[in-house]
């Protein structure tokens, strides 16, 4: 054997000995403050130690800082050995995930899935609602020679809105100044789900039937009856469900009167009164959609996300109170979903298959006959019940079931998961409902079963209005905005930011992500490297820009052209500031976390920042620096501070500015991104390079986009579950839909 050999074979458990022992050394030096497994230790350090530093980064903060008071005890390869067993033994989220596997939770039916189950359940005996490519209603114009009687019609057309005005260019020829009326069908597509308030205004006689076929009932809004031609508003307000269409059908009379004209207003939620927007009507009709009022108890949110995982006692009484409203809604047309009648000798037994296919369509799949026999046929049997009371109870006792309320219940007879509880998982992931017909044949033809099929039918059930209403729900749930209900600013301050500019900016940052998600490239970076904002005409004013010709939103540069997507959006901008000022603090914390995927701790000292604290002559950028100075602060306010002060430039309702306090702008800081790397950040536009460029980013939105769909940590479906979609992200050009639809079929139950 060479002597070089044989003196390496000598020295190799010489150096094995003389290597660090990782586990010795956390034993000596950590154990004692931070507990064997990293789990605290009273007294002394109780909180667990774990986060999502890098090895890299973990080896430097022992080296710099560990053990506290003897920082020189623990240093390089030391540090090093250390970092490694710390990391892979309890620190790093795959050791958390070893040492305590996380299981997917029992979960019931959040509100959301409530009512629009319940909705949808009830339709799918009618006809679902199809709004078509065509917008507006359809206009229909008569003269008039006595007070009910229409003499011929005048003109049918498509309105862009239901609106009239004698003394304009109404376009209709031969019309009687005097004696004339209008009517006007079609359907309305709510964006969310809230309380709508509608108004008309009108000197005539007015009527507005909101989802009701039955003209002869009480109208939403009844002017039928004018007074003296005076010129007056009648207002109702509507319980109404995203995405989910309703009938329209507007009467307008005009009869020896001098004065006539029409006007519609509503009030969205989170929005302000405005004129009936044209893109929300529809010429074709819809039938009549059973939504549930009923208020409910919001839902779990400590993880970060809304989920149904609270059983409470209030839950229990708003799932009865609201089957006992379902069961009320279906009675007033129980004959037209039974598909029967009143005087037809087979009507008892057309409820009984009626209660039969409803607890079929709630429970997702055929009943078993144990079901069958609970929800249907024993209550039809019991002695001395009529069958309108035992549909009422099998309606009840359906709707309060656990095959209902519990999604995870829907497994065949052998309880194993099968297309049924396919059809269910997607229809509860992208629309917060039951299968459509359309998944129910697939099911029935056994055609639900391959990844290409489930896939198809993921993009196929994306194109559905309700798919949309959950997606921008979404978004406001990512970008923090669903607790940012009010945004009034000091009118001293900003002359002019009313509720009519914010309700407009909700609807440049709506379109805005429209834009982007339902686009044919669907492309996540194009959330971060649009220059241009939506802007009406008042929106255009306010912010210094060109208006739009035509009056509509249109998508446009600021004077300042450095907007960078969603970091620039006046509407994020002013969410996320102080009623006079701007907020680097909300700002950077909001970034850093959901958008760039940072991990922050809680602060140690929760500080409130008091403007009358500080020096009047002080820009807003001194103030934070000096209120976030101190040591144990500067933890995460190095990686917070620096996100904040990039967007100074952006006043507090995100106008574009050079000064503060008559100072100028400074918005350049040093920033350490996750691998330990030094950037200099100037502006927005290197906001967006770290949010397109940033695998941690991209994580980011995953994982909150995985949540709202599925509501169950990304982790319960394996560790590797996020590397797959990253990588899916990434081989797609970062197509957003090509995501949801992946994280649709991936989940499904096996």
């Amino acid at each position: 054997m060479p002597r070089v050999l044989q003196f390496l074979l000598l020295l190799l458990p010489s150096l094995a000995l003389s290597a660090p022992d990782g586990s010795a050394i956390y034993t000596t030096h950590c154990a004692s403050c931070h507990g064997d497994q990293g789990e605290g230790v009273d007294d002394e350090y109780d909180e667990s130690l774990v986060g999502k530093r890098s090895l890299e980064s973990l080896t430097k903060y022992i080296h710099k800082s560990m053990p506290e008071d003897e920082e020189d005890l623990v240093i390089n390869e030391d540090a090093q050995a250390v970092a490694a067993y710390i990391h892979a033994t309890f620190y790093s989220p795959e050791a958390q995930a070893k040492l305590h596997p996380i299981r997917q939770d029992l979960l019931r039916l959040s509100q959301q899935q409530h009512r629009r189950s319940i909705t949808d359940i009830v339709q799918s005996f009618r006809n679902r609602p199809y709004q078509g490519d065509k917008q507006g209603l359809q206009g229909n114009y008569f003269n008039k020679e006595k007070m009910n009687d229409r003499k011929g019609k005048l003109i049918e057309r498509l309105d862009p809105v239901p609106a009239f005005e004698i003394n304009s260019k109404h376009g209709v020829d031969g019309i009687n100044p005097k004696a004339h009326s209008i009517y006007w069908t079609g359907s309305l597509l709510p964006p969310e789900t809230g309380t709508y308030s509608f108004r008309m205004i009108s000197p005539n006689g007015i009527r507005m039937y909101l989802n009701e076929s039955d003209h002869k009932k009480v109208p939403f809004i009844d002017g039928w009856v004018s007074s003296g031609n005076e010129m007056r508003t009648i207002e109702s307000s509507l319980f109404l469900l995203g995405g989910h269409g309703i009938s329209v059908f507007i009467e307008f009379l005009c009869f020896k009167e001098e004065k006539s004209s029409l006007r519609i207003e509503w009030k969205p939620p989170h929005g302000a009164w405005e004129p009936l927007p044209p893109h929300i009507l529809y010429p074709d009709g819809a039938s009549k959609a059973a939504i549930i009022t009923t208020p409910f108890p919001a839902d779990d949110a400590s993880m970060g996300y809304e989920r149904g995982s609270s059983i409470s006692k209030a839950w229990s009484e708003a799932v009865a109170n609201a089957a006992i409203e379902a069961t009320m809604l279906i009675f007033d047309d129980i004959d037209e979903l039974a598909r029967t009648k009143s005087d037809q000798p087979d009507r008892a037994e057309k409820f009984k298959q009626f209660c039969a296919d409803f607890a079929s369509r709630a429970f997702s799949r055929p009943l078993t006959p144990e079901q069958q026999k609970t929800h249907v046929d024993a209550i039809f049997a019991q002695p001395g019940s009529d069958y309108e009371t035992a549909t009422k109870r099998s309606l009840m006792l359906t709707l309060t079931s656990p095959s209902f309320l519990y999604p995870s219940f829907k497994r065949n007879e052998k309880g194993d998961y099968d297309q049924h509880s396919t059809a269910a998982h997607l229809a509860r992931t992208l629309w917060d409902s039951v299968p459509d017909k359309r998944l129910q044949e697939l099911v029935q033809k056994g055609h639900l079963v391959t990844p290409k099929q489930i896939q198809d039918e993921c993009w196929r059930m994306l194109g559905d209005p309700r798919a949309r209403t959950k997606l921008n729900a979404f978004f406001y749930h990512w970008l923090s905005l669903s607790e940012k209900e009010h945004l009034n600013k000091d009118p001293k301050t900003f002359p002019g930011f009313d509720e009519h500019i914010i309700a407009d900016l909700r609807t440049s940052l709506n379109l805005f992500i429209n834009d982007v998600v339902w686009s044919e490239d669907s492309d996540y970076r194009r959330l971060f490297t649009s220059e241009n904002v939506y802007l009406n005409p008042r929106l255009a004013k306010f912010y210094g820009a060109t208006a739009p010709k035509d009056g509509t939103f249109q998508f446009l540069p600021t004077p300042d052209r450095q907007r960078a997507g969603l970091f620039t959006h006046p509407y994020i901008l002013t969410a996320f500031s102080y009623h006079k000022q701007t907020s680097p603090i909300h700002r950077g914390v909001y970034l850093s976390r959901n958008i760039l995927g940072r991990f922050l701790k809680p602060p140690p000292n929760a500080i409130e920042f008091k403007d009358a604290d500080f020096d009047p002559t002080l820009t807003m950028r001194e103030k934070v620096t000096a209120l976030t100075k101190d040591q144990a602060c500067m933890a995460c306010h190095s990686i917070i501070n620096p996100i904040g002060f990039s967007l100074e430039y952006y006043d507090a309702v995100g106008r574009f500015r050079t000064s503060d306090n008559n100072k100028p702008i400074n918005s350049e800081s040093d920033y350490e991104t996750p691998d330990l790397k030094k950037i200099r950040i100037k502006g927005p536009s290197d906001l967006a390079r770290l949010a397109v460029e940033s695998p941690h980013a991209h994580r980011a939105f995953i994982k909150h986009l995985f949540h709202h769909l599925i509501q169950q940590p990304v982790n319960s479906y394996g560790f590797a579950k996020m590397d797959e979609l990253h990588k899916t992200l990434q081989e797609s050009n970062f197509h957003i839909r090509n995501l949801i639809a992946t994280i649709a079929a991936s989940t499904v139950p096996q």
